[in-house]
């Protein structure tokens, strides 16, 4: 399963984050009791962990939650280092703060044509019982569907 998390990392970096090509990502998997987390500890180590739990997910869901977390990756390199720092800390103590960076980043994901990928993505950590209290830090389904769909980029065959 590794594996396949970092080939579909490569191939969505070279496809839609020409801003991380050459960066050195380091992925990795653990028990979590969320989907995943990215860090970037500057100047160089970037790193995503994505939870066992998500080996359950279908291919559209597991490249939701990658591109969502390479998403991270984008706007942590376009703040800065220094930002990167100052926001770090507010992430971890605000709840406001983690929830705009969540709801920005959703948005992102989407802009990038990857909409669908995280409905589906969404779909199944909204009907997850352990996962209500982090829900309303995210995009719902519906405003997901939405966004995507004023942006025209909405496409649910893909």
């Amino acid at each position: 399963m590794l594996r396949y998390y970092r080939k579909l990392t490569r191939e969505l970096i070279e496809r839609s984050f020409p801003l991380l090509k050459g960066k050195k990502i380091l992925i990795g998997m653990a028990p979590l009791n969320f989907y995943a987390f990215s860090i970037w500890l500057p100047p160089f180590m970037r790193l995503m962990v994505f939870s066992t739990k998500t080996r359950r997910f279908d291919k559209p869901a597991i490249k939701g939650l990658v591109v969502h977390e390479l998403c991270h990756q984008e706007r942590y390199m376009r703040i800065g280092a220094l930002k990167y720092l100052g926001f770090s800390v507010k992430y971890v103590v605000s709840r406001k703060a983690r929830a705009a960076e969540e709801k920005s980043t959703d948005r992102l994901t989407i802009e990038k044509g990857f909409g669908w990928e995280l409905f589906r993505l969404t779909e199944i950590t909204h009907n997850d019982r352990k996962n209500k209290k982090t829900n309303d830090l995210y995009m719902s389904p519906g405003e997901i569907r939405s966004y995507s769909e004023n942006l025209g980029k909405w496409n649910a065959a893909s």
